[in-house]
């Protein structure tokens, strides 16, 4: 090998070498920049949790989550008995219901409705964590965003995700022990809030901003919504 072609592969790994370390300190700052939204829900440990999956009510309320559905989900969600009980039944039921609607209906406001009736009743008699309604409101912000002008649903959304950022959520807090419990035991849930939380992102911060889909390449999250 000449000198010249010695010299020539030094530099072009000297200059991958410096693209890999780019690369990596410009993940790490987008990591850190969404890192309260992973604290949110508990950290990386309970996203990668896959020894607990989704029964019943739960099964329902994650499928409801999914950004494409079949016709066998539009049957399932007509065939849902709904009830007013204020337990975590009913309350998984109705909310599964209102995310079906928010995300593959055009008239939203019958959906919006039904997860704004819980903002004024006792939700939290359903479960110590009100992590579902605060995943469904989510849902709802997002595609109320949706609805609007592009520059205005992107300044909505931005004030949404302040407002998580700030208190630990739109209506209730999930920065509490009893939160920390209810994602450790449902990780499902964890990682459902995070992707809901990345397409609120997304209306912010538009489609290429790399702390939404950062969100959505951690453990399980983009699965949810595929």
């Amino acid at each position: 090998m000449t000198r010249a072609r010695i010299v020539g592969v030094m530099v072009f790994l000297g200059v991958a070498a410096v693209l890999v370390y780019v690369f990596f300190f410009w993940l790490s700052v987008q990591a850190e920049k969404v890192r309260w939204a992973i604290d949110l829900v508990g950290g990386e440990q309970v996203l990668r949790r896959e020894d607990i999956a989704p029964e019943g009510d739960d099964k329902l309320y994650m499928e409801s989550l999914f950004l494409s559905a079949d016709a066998q989900m539009y049957e399932t969600i007509r065939g849902v008995q709904l009830c007013i009980e204020m337990n975590d039944g009913c309350v998984t039921r109705s909310l599964a219901v209102a995310n079906f609607l928010l995300i593959h209906t055009v008239d939203i406001q019958a959906a919006v409705n039904a997860v704004e009736v819980y903002r004024y009743q006792g939700v939290l008699q359903a479960g110590a964590c009100p992590a579902k309604y605060e995943l469904s409101s989510v849902v709802k912000e997002v595609n109320l965003a949706l609805a609007l002008p592009a520059s205005q649903a992107a300044q909505v959304a931005l004030e949404r995700i302040e407002q998580i950022k700030r208190t630990g959520g739109l209506v209730f807090s999930l920065r509490s022990e009893a939160c920390n419990a209810y994602f450790s035991a449902h990780p499902y849930i964890a990682r459902g809030y995070l992707a809901h939380l990345a397409l609120l992102m997304s209306v912010a911060q538009g489609k290429f901003s790399p702390q939404w889909t950062y969100l959505l390449s951690r453990p399980g999250v983009y699965s949810v919504i595929k």
